[in-house]
């Protein structure tokens, strides 16, 4: 069978700041729509933004074009499915089809296959630690976890989400609720017990002013306790770099928030201000 005709008109918006320019990009089946509406100068336009001023001409563009599809009976692209491709269902964070009521498959989702392989979640080099994001543990018989020589352990593989979602995850999900609870009689061999991860440099909720005549601020953070490498991010986007000290630069006034990350899973997060 033929993959699906229905081709909507996906896009996206932006504003810049001030007001300045208001932008829309559109794709459909065919064609690759751009708007943009503003002032040549660049003076500020009051209440505009994307959705309100830009996507009613990328809709009326899109229309046209397409009535001149059906115009000149160009129809919309219909290539064929190859054989060696099919739907399947896979689950995430592993990225691979499990059966029903594992506990790996913390969510599942439709998919499509090539020639029936369904290839493990990629991570690149810098998203993880050496585990990657599956877990081997022992486990006793009341299912806590014990050394692998421990009397009676059983293996386990545990499968758990990148480090660098763990800011974002339900409590539920997060690794330190996903790893069973350590035995105190035979416990593992690991780094679970690691002190706890603590940011400093900055206070919660301080406001931080520039000295006169400053344009930026650098402000120096640091960790402690943990383990392994730390991922940064900054208001939600990710920073550069693993390393437990961090200098930030900062020039936009405004409210920002610090979180640190460590490969154990755990979090440190600050919120501070930038005044004018």
């Amino acid at each position: 069978s033929a993959l699906p005709q229905v081709a909507p008109l996906a896009w996206k918006t932006g504003t810049s700041y001030g007001y300045r320019d208001a932008w829309a990009i559109g794709l459909n089946a065919r064609y690759v729509i751009g708007i943009w509406t503003g002032r040549p100068d660049g003076t500020p336009v009051a209440g505009q933004f994307g959705f309100a001023s830009a996507v009613p001409l990328l809709n009326q563009v899109n229309n046209m074009l397409q009535s001149r599809t059906m115009v000149d009976e160009a129809r919309l692209p219909r290539d064929p499915r190859p054989a060696s491709v099919g739907r399947g269902v896979i689950c995430w964070p592993g990225g691979q089809s499990l059966p029903e009521g594992s506990e790996n498959c913390r969510r599942r989702l439709p998919t499509w296959l090539l020639e029936g392989s369904d290839p493990p979640t990629l991570l690149l080099p810098e998203q993880e630690g050496i585990r990657g994001i599956r877990f081997p543990v022992w486990l006793d018989k009341e299912g806590k976890r014990v050394a692998a020589d421990c009397p009676d352990a059983t293996e386990k593989v545990l499968d758990v989400w990148p480090l660098p979602l763990e800011p974002w995850l339900p409590a539920a999900e997060k690794r330190a609720a996903r790893l069973p609870a350590r035995s105190a009689i035979c416990p593992p061999l690991d780094n679970h017990n690691a002190a706890p991860l603590m940011l400093s440099g900055v206070r919660e909720g301080a406001v931080i002013k520039r000295l006169p005549g400053e344009k930026n601020i650098t402000l120096n953070v640091s960790t402690s306790g943990g383990e392994g490498q730390r991922w940064w991010f900054l208001n939600g986007e990710p920073l550069d770099g693993h390393q437990k000290n961090y200098s930030l630069q900062l020039y936009l006034p405004g409210k920002y928030q610090l979180i640190v990350l460590d490969e154990t899973g755990q979090t440190a997060t600050v919120n501070f201000e930038l005044d004018r």
